[in-house]
């Protein structure tokens, strides 16, 4: 049997991968817990890299692998406790041809059956990687459309779990007595196209806020926004999100930010006793490629931005992070890859931060 192991790796392995420490420049919300070698990431924010197969059990084509998924598409997934949520759609027996100008890295939906929630359960040898899951959520009313996509799961302090998702018309939640339990919908949408100036939201976030209430981050019309619950189902846009850039030099050069997209967020409580919330996002450029950004605030509204991608890897896309610890974070997100024939899918996959973080499989002695 393997047993696996975390190992800090050193300075100089982080050097020989090439990565760009996410260092004090934005540490002021960002997060830093101190005591960590000079030099290297703060926080767990990054620079991530993605986990190598002998890390996470699975091997194949593509580092990093959280789950395999055959014949299917997927865009998003979330990992909590043991357990990964995902939207994934079969391939239909009888797909209709790929148009030669569908767009590049963009999944083609028509070939593919409507969209339906699972939850797949951590897998016993490897690190951040999960078994393929039974469907919990599946759409069932007039304003889904058909589909329902992009989970993310909140644990009260009950122990109660919502899953926040969204369809055709919006952002619904459904509930569960644990996040193991029998999700059933409680309300929906809880934010629609009048609540966000006639876009409708897609890809909830949802974090318990320095203030005690529910936070729920998403993107609409290309922008980020953000809503307030007292009770994480009743959900009340906020005015005056702002992301600002920290100093340096922001990557804008060869191409402009256009649009911001898909956030993920984490509340972190740091050594120092602060209370932050770290805000993943896709930034899309001109260009149409899409880079991964963080972003620290300590009241959840005004934001400090690093000026440096989370990852060097372009067309990341749907950042979910997963804190270890006050160092160290997980990051789930989705790479292009042909696992449908002609059909491009996107694998879900887990990258980990600081990038010299090593999870090392070791022989267990025999007895």
């Amino acid at each position: 049997m393997t047993r696996w192991t975390r190992r800090l790796a050193g300075a100089a392995a982080l050097a020989a991968l090439g990565a760009v420490a996410l260092t004090d420049v934005a540490c002021s919300s960002i997060g830093d817990p101190g005591g960590t070698p000079d030099g290297l990431p703060h926080g767990g924010t990054g620079q991530f890299r993605l986990l190598e197969s002998e890390e996470t059990g699975i091997s194949g084509p593509l580092d990093g692998r959280a789950i395999v998924l055959i014949d299917r598409a997927t865009e998003s997934g979330m990992a909590t406790g043991d357990f990964l949520f995902y939207a994934q759609a079969p391939l239909l027996e009888e797909p209709p041809e790929l148009p030669d100008d569908h767009p590049r890295d963009e999944i083609f939906w028509p070939a593919f059956e409507a969209r339906r929630i699972h939850r797949g359960e951590v897998r016993e040898e490897g690190v951040g990687a999960y078994d393929f899951g039974p469907e919990v959520l599946a759409a069932s009313e007039g304003w889904e459309g058909g589909e329902v996509y992009d989970p993310w799961v909140a644990v009260d302090d009950d122990g109660t779990a919502r899953l926040y998702y969204a369809a055709a018309g919006g952002i619904g939640v459904a509930e569960a007595s644990s996040v193991d339990g029998s999700f059933a919908k409680v309300a929906g949408p809880v934010l629609d196209a009048d609540d966000v100036g006639g876009e409708v939201p897609r890809r909830p976030s949802v974090v318990r806020g320095v203030d005690g209430a529910w936070w729920m981050y998403f993107s609409a019309g290309g922008a980020l926004g953000v809503a307030r619950s007292e009770d994480g189902t009743r959900f009340t846009v906020q005015d005056g999100l702002r992301i600002d850039f920290a100093e340096g030099e922001a990557d804008m050069v060869r191409s402009p930010e256009v649009a911001r997209i898909h956030p993920g967020a984490v509340r972190v409580e740091t050594p120092a006793e602060r209370t932050l919330i770290r805000l993943y996002f896709e930034s899309v450029r001109e260009d149409g490629t899409h880079r991964v950004y963080v972003a620290g605030s300590d009241d959840g509204l005004t934001f400090e931005r690093h000026p440096l991608p989370a990852m060097e890897q372009t067309e990341v896309r749907f950042p979910a992070p997963r804190v270890l610890d006050p160092r160290v974070t997980l990051l789930y997100a989705s790479f292009p890859f042909f696992g449908a024939g002609v059909y491009q899918t996107r694998a879900i996959t887990v990258a980990v931060a600081p990038a010299d973080e090593s999870f090392v499989p070791e022989e267990e002695e025999a007895e």
